[in-house]
């Protein structure tokens, strides 16, 4: 668990900082309280995607995923009609920047939906410029290097209905890795479900109402010269609740490159003066 309050503390965040690194390292995961985000944007948001999966499925469609995009509602990363698919659906959108945006795909029920989605999303853009900023004195790294890292931001909700029959042998998510630079996950309810992949085993990651999951993605792996990791992890299914979460995926722009910074060292010093 990291405390963004702490690390903006110059009491704390020397500490705090050390307790990032060794998550960024050891799990690939962490937990963020004190995140800042207002109450009323999180219940917002929290209550139009509950209200969002509970609309006829004729409408849901309206928004459906087309084929060459993983944008709009449905099953992601559908290729034949053959395949097995994740017992859940979703429903993705580009959020950030806002000119890439394509609003045919921004449900207008409910209502305040769209006002939702965007004051989730601005707030978002806040946390992981902080966040990676921290991580990047964490790796000694000049914060202009990952200025372009995170500018593009993929919202995916994600809704996995209960399995009464055959929970154990299906999954809402099959094991990967995320493809961003950083991924902030909000879960919609208390119902568990995520698992993360540590010392060949699965470990069930706790329902925390007041924390965002980040987990570091394949490109932060890639700049980081594989010193913080992008683990894998999987979704399971409850036999008698749904789960519902947004993911939003900070990525980087699309004529950026991704690269091993050289300046990380394999033995780096961890002694730093914090601003």
């Amino acid at each position: 668990m990291i405390d963004l309050d702490k690390l903006f503390n110059p009491c704390f965040v020397e500490e705090e900082a050390a307790r990032l690194r060794f998550a960024c390292e050891d799990w690939g995961f962490f937990q963020l309280v004190n995140h800042g985000i207002p109450d009323e944007i999180i219940t917002n948001i929290r209550s139009d995607i509950q209200s969002f999966f509970q609309l006829p499925l004729k409408v849901k469609c309206d928004y459906a995923q087309v084929p060459g995009s993983l944008q709009g509602y449905g099953q992601s990363f559908v290729a034949s009609e053959g395949q097995k698919l994740d017992w859940c659906d979703r429903f993705a959108i580009i959020a950030q920047p806002p000119q890439a945006r394509d609003m045919k795909y921004w449900p207008t029920q409910p209502h305040t939906f769209r006002k939702s989605i965007n004051d989730y999303s601005s707030e978002l853009m806040k946390i992981v410029g902080s966040v990676v900023h921290f991580i990047a004195k964490t790796l000694n790294i000049d914060l202009k290097l990952m200025d372009d890292k995170y500018v593009s931001q993929v919202l995916r909700m994600n809704y996995y209905p209960p399995c009464m029959t055959m929970a154990e042998k299906v999954l809402g998510f099959s094991p990967h890795s995320d493809a961003s630079f950083l991924t902030l996950l909000l879960e919609i309810n208390s119902v568990e479900g995520l698992q993360i992949k540590r010392h060949n085993a699965w470990t069930i990651v706790k329902s925390n109402p007041k924390a965002l999951l980040v987990n570091v993605g394949d490109f932060l792996e890639i700049v980081s010269n594989g010193n913080y990791k992008s683990v894998e992890h999987r979704v399971t299914i409850n036999a008698n609740q749904e789960r519902l979460t947004i993911s939003a995926f900070h990525i980087p722009s699309l004529d950026g490159v991704v690269a091993p910074v050289t300046s990380i060292a394999e033995e780096r010093s961890y002694t730093r003066q914090w601003e």
